[in-house]
């Protein structure tokens, strides 16, 4: 027994001083400045009033305001009027704030405001907590998310019930009633996950997202930001789009197109321009005229490719894995329907009606005229 505590002793004693890390220091409150200090001591506790030009440093933080009222002993701050932090290139204004030297907390009240100039990104509401050491605000009180877009004047904004934001993953989520808006694209959810360095957008609870006339939904919704303009949406689970074409033959009429699948992708162009639309697994669509819904023209199979052309408007589908479409066509003689089906799918549309099909493996067709 003798010997083997004397291993574990020597073992210890191998280990590299490294191994055993001290904690890191309990950063110190330190007053820089003040026009006018007023001190007294009251039940145990020493009490500055100080006035004018209110400077204190805490650790890479400095905080400034015209009143403050320090408890030395609690290491509690409360600031007053024109308070302002500034932590690197992260600025952060409020009219009251408190700071708790035992929580290592920051506690704003009234017009909160802080504003993040790497990231371009600011945060605003009537109430906000934040926690210095890990970086993490809290907001509430119609919170709201901006982040600017040099390139373009299309900002991108959040607004939720709750809000949080964790600056090391530099990711704000809203909580509640989510909405987001980016030029023509307007969403709503009940959680959003928002990353300023991937600019990329994670809709859950019921998302929905609208472009211009178009409408996405599912279980769940990522949208990735370019610079300019949305880059593309994926969206998983129970998917489902609308897309509206205005281009019709008749001003008045309006061609919808619905598209679903267990997952759909959607793709828009450094313009803006949606280009197209794919749907994997349990793929179909419907498109038709708003004057002639019972003339509907629809297709299924395992994978759908929706395109669009440089005027926005449908211009081909294509079907692929048991693929089978029902259209409606008109000629000289009449009107007509046809039945396909076949390995792919080929239609391509002009002014919302389909005027060439193509088909390919197994393929077979049935036509009949429509009184």
């Amino acid at each position: 027994m003798y010997r083997f505590y004397l291993i574990i002793l020597c073992i210890i004693s191998l280990l590299p001083a490294a191994a055993v890390r001290p904690s890191k220091p309990v950063p110190s409150l330190i007053l820089e400045s003040a026009n006018r200090n007023e001190n007294s001591f009251s039940n145990g506790e020493f009490i500055s009033v100080l006035r004018g030009n209110v400077v204190f440093v805490y650790d890479d933080i400095r905080i400034r305001s015209d009143e403050a009222t320090w408890l030395r002993k609690k290491g509690v701050v409360a600031f007053r009027n024109n308070v302002k932090v500034v932590r690197g290139r992260q600025q952060l204004t409020c009219n009251r704030m408190n700071f708790a030297k035992e929580n290592n907390t920051l506690t704003a009240t009234g017009n909160f405001d802080f504003y993040d100039t790497t990231q371009q990104t600011r945060l605003k509401g009537n109430d906000a907590e934040y926690r210095i050491a890990s970086k993490i605000f809290r907001l509430k009180g119609n919170p709201v998310m901006i982040r600017y877009d040099t390139a373009s004047s299309e900002t991108l904004t959040i607004k939720s019930i709750t809000m949080s934001y964790v600056d090391s993953l530099k990711r704000a989520t809203g909580t509640d009633s989510v909405r987001i808006r980016k030029g023509p694209l307007f969403s709503t959810c009940r959680l959003a996950h928002y990353f300023t360095n991937t600019n990329q957008a994670q809709l859950r609870g019921s998302p929905q997202v609208w472009y211009g006339i178009h409408r996405l939904s599912g279980d769940s919704i990522n949208l990735n930001f370019s610079k300019e303009s949305l880059r593309d949406a994926s969206i998983v689970g129970s998917s489902h789009g609308v897309y509206a074409d205005t281009a019709g033959q008749h001003r008045h009429d309006t061609a919808f197109t619905h598209i679903w699948g267990d997952s759909l992708y959607m793709a828009v162009s450094d313009s803006g321009r949606l280009e197209v639309i794919w749907s994997v697994g349990k793929a179909s669509s419907k498109s038709y005229q708003s004057s002639e819904p019972a003339t509907a023209n629809t297709a299924n199979g395992k994978i759908m490719m929706l395109g669009f052309g440089r005027d926005g408007n449908v211009r081909n589908l294509k079907i692929w894995g048991n693929a089978r479409s029902t259209y409606f066509i008109e000629d000289p003689s009449g009107k007509g329907c046809n039945e396909v089906s076949g390995d792919s799918v080929s239609v391509t549309f002009a002014k919302g009606k389909a005027q060439f099909v193509s088909l390919a493996g197994s393929t077979r067709g049935i036509y009949f005229p429509v009184p």
